[in-house]
């Protein structure tokens, strides 16, 4: 009934350089995802203005 797959061979493992590769890359995107984090908090800021600071505690 049910049918039997082949079974499919391990992937290769990484090689260094790949492994280098994913690492530059993960920090580029961390970089990246950290400065639009930083960018939406000042534009943030910046519209709301200073009479953010004028409230009651």
């Amino acid at each position: 009934m049910s049918e039997q797959h082949p079974r499919q061979p391990a992937p290769p493992p990484f090689s260094p350089e790949d492994l280098a590769r994913r690492r530059r890359r993960s920090i580029a995107l961390a970089l990246v995802l950290g400065g639009l984090v930083i960018f939406f908090f000042a534009v943030t800021l910046v519209k709301i203005g200073p009479a953010v600071l004028n409230r009651p505690l």
